[in-house]
Parts: C-alpha cells; structure tokens; sequence
C-alpha cells in the first residue's frame, strides 16, 4: 500500500492536468461609449434621391433634420476562454524523474538504503516533478470569446450624426420652380407638404409639347422652404416617353429598315401617332400594337407625351388596295376616237431620297394619267413618251429628245407632270429624286416650257401636280412659267395643282382611301363626269380639291387655270 499510493497520487494529477483551461480579458481597440455622449449641433435641409420615371414622373424633397452628437470614447476589452494541454516531452521528463525518485527511495541496498524520511522526500520530489510536468501545457485551438466586454479609461471623443426625415418646423409652405433651358415653365408659392415631403408630378405640371424631339437639356426643379432649398435635374426622357406622328401625306409602314415595295404592311396616313422605339439611322423603330415595326425618320416628327399618351394614339391606316380598286380606276369613259395625231408627255419624279418624303402615290397617279390618256383621249399608247425619277436637265432633255423626234406638225400634245418643286431666284424648278452632295438637283421647267413653246402644235395642255416645297411664297412663278407657253401658242392652257405657298395634298383619310393626290384624282374624276371643255373641266377641280383638301387637311389647295378656256380635252 506504501508504494501503490505515490502511484495513485501521480495518476490523480495526471487525470486532473491531462486538460484544462483559463480565461482573460485582452484589449481590443478604441470604442464609442453609447451610453456618455451629448450632442453639439442640429441642423434642416431639402434632400432629393428618388429615381424619376416616364411611370412615375414625381420627384420627391424629403425635409431632413441633422443632429450631431459627440460621444466618449474608450479603451474595449473582452474576455476569452483558452484551453490548454500538457506538453508530451516535459510530461515524459518529469514521469522520468518521478520514476527514478522512487527507485532511490525504495531501493533495498543495505550499505545505501535511505531512510524514511529521506524515502519520503525522494517520492515526494518525483510526484511534484511529475506535477510541475503537466503544468507545463500549451495552448490548444484558438481563443472563444464570452462575449462579455468591459470599456475601459476613456481615450477622447467622437463626432456622429444622425438624419432622419421629419415634419414641417413650422407653418409656412413650401415654393417650387420648374425651368428648361433658362426658362420658367412653373413657379408656385404655396406648394403643400404631404407628410414630411414636397412631391411634385412633373408630368402634370409640365406642357409635354414644348420639346422637341431632339431636346438634350434638362428639366431644373428647385425647392424653397423657410430658409432651405435643394434642386435637382431631370432628363426630359425620365420624364416623358417619345413618340412619333407622320407628317408626310403618306409614309409606309415596313416589316424592315429597307427601303422595299415588298416589305410594306400598311401606309399610314399624315397625323398617325406612335410610340418610339429606337432610332438608327434614317429609320425609326415603333410600336405597331404589340409588334415593332419601321418608318422611314424623314416622314415623321418627334414629340413627347406622358406614358398615358400611348393608350389614346391615332393610328390612321390606309388600307392595300390594288390597282382597279378605286373609283376611278374603273370604268374609264371614251370621250375622243383614236387619233394619230395627238401625243402625250409624262415626267413623274417620286422616288425621292434625303430630307423630301417619297410620293407614295406618284407611279399609281402616272399609271392613272397614262390610262386615262389611252383609254379616254384615245392616244395610242406607242405616242406616250414617259420618264420616272429623273435628276438632272439632261436626263430631262433626254425624255424631251424622245418626244421631240415622235410629234409631227399640227399635233396636239398632253403633258403630265408630277413632283415636289422649288422656288429659287424667282423661279420655279422641279426637284430631282437624287440629291448630289447633299444637295438637291434640279430640273429647269423654264427650259422645258420653252422648248414646249417652240413646237410647232396645233394646241398644247400641260397638267402640273407640283409640291411646292419652298417657304418662299411667291405666286407669280406660276404666272411666269405658264405665260412662256400660253404666250406663244393660243391653243395652249396651263393647269397646276396647288399654289406655291400651298401643299398638293394626298387623297387619303380615315374615311376615304382614293390612294392618288388629290389633283390627280379630281383630273380622272372630271373626266369620268363627262368635262371635256376646259372651262367646265376646271371648274370641277376648283369646287372639289379645295374642299377635299380643307376636309381632310384643314389646309387650302387652289388649283390655278391660266389659258384658253375655250380648249377641250380632245380634238
């Protein structure tokens, strides 16, 4: 029992040290005391950070209070936990040591045999070699935090602040100003709050058809309250969605970017409205219901509208009618025999590129005339000497040379003309379809009428459907340009369209769809009604496109006579 409890007393500490572990509070930085703070300062202002959509178009000023606060600051510790565990080589040391100990103090050797009490001092200096072995431990894994954590001596202080929204301080309004571009569009006074903002609609409050379609600049909305104010800036396009309207007569409606007969789903008439998709190029990408679709960029106009404007859009379609299909296109009259001596000119221009819009119903007008011209006037269709797209005078002089080596002595000559026109030094020119460096090209119709003039003809009577596109108003061209043939000939008469300051219009509406301009289809409709002087002829133009065009448009169109009234359609 002796020697076993030595043993038993190292197992014990054995047992107990195999393990254990501690706890300490380690410095970790400098921190806010939430507790020790006083504040210092307060202070209001207009804040706008609200995102603006064409949806929602409101920009919000939220009023701010700012409260600055300074706090104490202190040195932070926290206490963590760290096991440990006895070294395995100074364990081994110490059970070494202990183990010689006690084979000294329990050796039998009667020359050396210690006494007890020197027995009892070696066993007692190996266990506590063994003891002092073990606690000899190092750390095992990281420390745990307790998560208590004490502030410690105070280091300095802190500067915080600390906003938040809040009501009106006191009973005054609220003022707001709205400008674009340097110029007030709104100003207001007495601008309510709704709880702790000023909201402002800003399409409600803006006249959306003040811009442009290409407008860049930005819509300034400024706040004032009490001594506070803030502004912001607001792209138009966060505001307002594009939209576009068709100002030409007519402008196709394609399936592709591509200038193509066979790409065409319908022909919208002038005022449709829709919703603009993208651009590129010269081609406008838009909402057709649900399908987007193309127009070409020249024959419409930008605007912008509120989103709500896309459920309201007018959307006037002219429907495909082929050829045959309109009135006067069937059932053509024969009002002359069929006569060899009668000619016919026709130089139509409608394929037009650039800024100009094309003449969407100039080949149907052409084919129109040149039927009317077989078919009621009796001319052979081998004496019709035609010319489409022309550019330049000498593509024009080309046409004329045609004509010129088919007439014959004493004949009698129709001519049909068709095209946008302009005015330029006090005369009248039809423009080509092509534009040269940008430009446009012209065909001098002064030089045609006199070449007219010269020929030798028993009478001569010149139909011009001419757009005049100039903004220069000047109604003598007319007179001038018509005298240079009525003026050499006697049995000659001029008959034109439209007036310079006028637009030859189209015949086409949500109601009526005659898909021709409107001259050329009260020309076949005069005839049909059985017109052959020229004075009952023009008379029935007179009384129906000016009434037409003012129906449909809301504009004048004046046809003009200047001649020999006494001239009939055929001989």
């Amino acid at each position: 029992m002796g020697i076993a409890k030595p043993f038993l007393i190292t197992g014990l500490i054995l047992l107990i040290f195999q393990g254990c572990s501690s706890t300490s509070w380690i410095v970790q930085d400098e921190v806010m005391d939430p507790n020790d703070f006083e504040k210092v300062a307060s202070s209001y202002f207009l804040q706008s950070m609200n995102d603006i959509s064409p949806n929602q178009p409101v920009v919000h000023f939220d009023l701010m209070a700012s409260d600055t606060y300074e706090f104490t600051q202190r040195i932070e510790t926290k206490r963590y936990i760290q096991r440990y565990k006895p070294r395995l080589g100074y364990v081994l040391l110490g059970m070494a040591g202990t183990g010689l100990s006690y084979y000294a103090a329990l050796s039998e050797d009667l020359v050396k045999r210690p006494t007890d009490q020197q027995r009892y001092a070696l066993m007692g200096a190996g266990s506590l070699l063994t003891g002092l072995s073990f606690l000899n431990m190092k750390p095992s894994g990281e420390p745990k935090a307790t998560g208590e954590s004490r502030l410690m001596r105070k280091t300095g202080t802190v500067l915080e602040k600390d906003t938040l929204s809040v009501l009106p301080y006191n009973e005054n309004k609220a003022e707001i100003k709205i400008s674009y571009n340097d110029r007030v569009l709104v100003e207001k006074t007495e601008w309510p709050f709704e709880g702790k903002r000023i909201s402002i609609n800003l399409a409600e409050e803006i006249d959306a058809s003040q811009f442009s379609g290409n407008d860049n600049f930005q819509i300034k909305v400024e706040a004032f309250y009490d001594s506070l104010y803030a502004e912001t800036k607001v792209p138009v396009s966060s505001v307002f969605e594009q939209f576009v309207v068709v100002n030409s007569q007519v402008t196709a409606l394609r399936n592709e970017p591509i200038a193509n007969s066979e790409n065409v789903l319908t022909d919208l008439a002038e005022g449709s409205q829709l919703k603009l998709v993208a651009t590129e190029g010269e081609w406008h990408k838009v909402l057709y219901g649900i399908s987007e679709k193309w127009v070409a960029a020249k024959d419409v106009r930008s605007i912008w509208r509120p989103s709500e404007f896309a459920s309201a859009l007018s959307v006037i379609t002219v429907p495909n009618m082929p050829y045959g299909s309109v009135d006067v296109e069937q059932n053509i009259p024969v009002i002359g025999q069929s006569d060899l001596n009668s000619s016919a000119f026709i130089l139509t221009n409608y394929k037009y590129e650039g800024e100009l819009s094309e003449r969407v119903y100039g080949a149907r007008d052409a084919r129109l005339m040149e039927e009317y011209i077989i078919q009621a006037f009796g001319i052979r269709e081998s004496r019709i000497v035609k010319a489409a797209n022309v550019n330049t005078d000498r593509q024009a002089d080309r046409a004329y040379s045609r004509l010129l080596s088919s007439l014959h002595d004493e004949q009698s000559l129709t001519v049909y003309l068709s095209g946008y026109a302009e005015i330029q030094d006090s005369k009248l020119y039809m423009i080509g379809c092509e534009q040269a460096d940008g430009e446009n090209q012209h065909i001098d119709l002064q030089s045609l009428f006199r070449a007219l003039s010269n020929l030798s003809l028993d009478n001569l009577i010149i139909f011009a459907d001419l757009d005049v596109v100039s903004e220069v108003q000047n109604e003598s061209v007319l007179d001038d340009l018509a005298a240079i043939v009525t003026e050499s000939i006697d049995s000659s008469a001029v008959i034109f369209g439209a007036k310079p300051h006028q637009r030859s219009e189209v015949y086409t509406s949500a109601n009526e769809n005659k898909r021709h301009s409107i001259f050329t289809y009260y020309l076949a409709d005069a005839i049909k009604e059985g017109n052959v002087t020229l004075s009952s002829f023009f008379n029935h133009l007179d009384r129906n496109i000016s009434f037409t065009s003012r129906s449909i448009y809301d504009r004048p169109q004046n046809p003009s006579f200047y001649g020999n009234h006494d001239l009939k359609l055929v001989n």
